[in-house]
């Protein structure tokens, strides 16, 4: 299957809104007032951010943003969509509802940040102009995300 840059960026805002499901279903599992409820609690704020850049970037779309026609790379795109924990429609919230600790949402949390981070750099080799600024810094913010999550396990 073939994905247009359009339906990339499609993705990553599908990622991104399942990530701010997580996060906040993730927050409401924990009862109490702690760091890692707080964590969640931001994490979701900047998930939120994220979907509003990437929409940003549906938005100004253009097609020679991105390099068409490479089919490699889309079947690589379709690899990493498919295997991210988010990926597919709703799955943030499903997956938070199978979560027993704390501990698990962190490393599923962990585990999501860095499945983004491949799927953002990968986005980033093919952007072209503003695009590509607005993805750098995502990926920078992302990978801060795995740097705080990892502290907690």
């Amino acid at each position: 299957m073939y994905y247009s840059g359009k339906e990339i960026v499609e993705i990553a805002v599908r990622i991104e809104e399942n990530g701010y499901a997580f996060y906040i279903a993730a927050a409401e599992m924990i009862r109490e007032s702690t760091d890692i409820k707080n964590l969640f609690i931001d994490l979701a704020e900047q998930e939120t951010m994220h979907t509003a850049t990437f929409q940003k970037i549906f938005d100004n779309y253009e097609p020679e943003d991105y390099e068409q026609g490479d089919e490699n790379f889309s079947a690589y795109i379709q690899n990493l969509a498919d295997k991210h924990i988010f990926g597919k429609p709703d799955a943030g919230a499903k997956l938070a509802s199978s979560l027993k600790t704390p501990k698990e949402a962190l490393e599923v949390a962990y585990k999501f940040e860095l499945d983004s981070v491949a799927f953002y750099k990968e986005l980033y080799n093919k952007a072209k102009s503003d695009s590509k600024n607005l993805i750098k810094k995502i990926i920078a913010e992302e990978e801060a995300h795995a740097t705080r999550i990892k502290r907690f396990l």
